[in-house]
């Protein structure tokens, strides 16, 4: 029993020096992450009948509203200012990207 008295004294007398340096535990620290995504880029998928004003946008069908949106064709990129992709809303606005300009037509859902 001696002999395990004094090497645990012997053990701490070492140790000792080590524990007294003074230097803390350093946390973990948590850097986040930020994926920047481009914003989303839709188009008129399908028209039909032609220059009708009957759309598929995003897989639901959308119905113009005013006269000036009859000339939109397929594959004409555009962007939602109000409304729902999925055709859940009575009235849709959308952003419709011309030939250097934008035009802001409405559609109704459903």
């Amino acid at each position: 029993m001696l002999k395990f008295i004094l090497a645990l004294a012997l053990t701490a007398l070492i140790a000792a020096p080590a524990l007294a340096d003074g230097m803390d535990y350093a946390p973990r620290r948590y850097y986040p992450q930020r994926f920047y995504l481009p914003p989303e880029q839709h188009v008129i998928e399908v028209v039909q009948p032609p220059w009708s004003g009957n759309f598929i946008i995003n897989g639901a069908r959308f119905t113009a509203r005013s006269p000036s949106c009859f000339g939109w064709a397929a594959g004409e990129r555009i962007r939602l200012l109000a409304g729902d992709w999925n055709a859940r809303c009575a009235v849709a606005v959308f952003y419709r990207w011309g030939l250097n300009e934008l035009q802001r037509e409405g559609a109704a859902g459903g």
